[in-house]
């Protein structure tokens, strides 16, 4: 579909609305969508395209004379989609009151646009629309705000591509396969995790260790472990194919909720350190040497507890998780490919 996409300013401007657009352009072309953006001094024949999504414009009184055009060509072109998308309502917002608006501007602002589907971006915006035009309050729909939130947090194409964001909980453990790493340990965790209705998702960063040669063997013997507990939903050993680079490895960090790192051997465990740079809880086996790189900034298990017994531990700490129920919150509801996919293309 060909979309058109308004607004008085467009990025490289900085602000709020100009980085929404933004976002909402890249969403919208990687769903397959041709789209345009244009302002009042590059604004192309609306007519030409399917869709047109005008940002503010018909609330606020930056342009009035553009405002008065853009209203007119709504009226006359009928087959076009025209939609309405408020962030901010002049007529009724005390923060505009100061403006010497003539009567017939203030109206303009406050009349519904013809044949326009509208939408605010907040629930507080649409009873501030509702209030400034009269219209019935089925005549206009919220769609949140959203975020390109691969791009905020630097995430390689590689690991944006896994969507990790819209599993539940997400435990990476960067490591070789090397039988001390206890992986399997992290597999029947997994296990008791989902089980339980945990979307959990187990990111093993490495490939078998060159230097060891039963490498192969152990890769071998997960790779059955993870058939027999039925894991292939909820296991990745992304180095199977191709190293991770260290950009992907910092954006598999800034996509986890937790590490979890149930090693039976270690002489010191340099990804603690990562982990805690990156923020994230640490799941460990209680080693001495583990206790001397943390000190008390573990969640510490004996690297012979039974699974559901490790699992447990994950769980209650899970429901208290301020962080990780921000981070799902804003993946469901606010990243900006989701948003058009569940309620922009439904309209469309």
């Amino acid at each position: 579909m060909r979309i058109a996409l308004l607004h008085y300013t467009l990025p490289p401007v900085i602000g709020g609305v100009e980085r929404v657009i933004r976002d909402q352009a890249a969403a919208l072309r990687i769903l397959g969508h041709e789209v345009e953006m244009f302002n009042q001094t590059t604004q192309g024949d609306l007519a030409e395209f399917e869709t047109v999504i005008v940002h503010n414009v018909f609330t606020m009184p930056f342009d009035l004379p553009w405002t008065e055009r853009l209203r007119a060509m709504a009226a006359d072109m009928p087959k076009v989609k025209w939609i309405n998308w408020v962030h901010d309502v002049a007529a009724v917002n005390p923060f505009y009151a100061h403006l010497p608006w003539v009567q017939k501007d203030h109206e303009q602002l406050s009349w519904p646009v013809p044949g326009a589907l509208n939408v605010t971006v907040s629930e507080a915006r649409r009873q501030d629309y509702l209030k400034a035009t009269g219209l019935p309050e089925k005549a206009v729909r919220v769609i949140p705000n959203g975020l390109d939130i691969a791009a905020i947090l630097g995430l390689t194409p590689r690991i944006a591509g896994l969507r990790l964001g819209q599993r539940e909980l997400v435990l990476v453990h960067p490591t070789r396969l090397i039988r001390r790493k206890n992986i399997e340990l992290g597999l029947r965790v997994v296990a008791c995790l989902r089980d339980g209705g945990c979307d959990v998702i187990y990111a093993i960063t490495g490939a078998p260790d060159p230097h060891q040669g039963d490498g192969q063997i152990y890769h071998r013997e997960l790779k059955a472990l993870v058939a027999e507990l039925d894991l292939a939903a909820h296991v990745l050993f992304l180095g199977e194919e191709s190293p991770l680079s260290d950009e992907d490895v910092r954006s598999l960090y800034a996509t986890a909720d937790a590490l979890f790192f149930p090693s039976v051997g270690e002489g010191f465990g340099l990804p603690l350190l990562e982990a805690v740079a990156h923020r994230l809880t640490v799941f460990c086996s209680d080693l001495s040497v583990h206790r001397e790189v943390l000190g008390d900034g573990g969640l510490y298990f004996s690297a012979q507890s039974k699974a559901d017994e490790i699992s447990a531990q994950i769980v209650q700490w899970n429901q208290t998780a301020i962080v990780t129920h921000q981070r799902r919150h804003l993946w469901r509801r606010h990243d900006m490919v989701k948003i058009c996919q569940e309620h922009l293309e439904p309209v469309l």
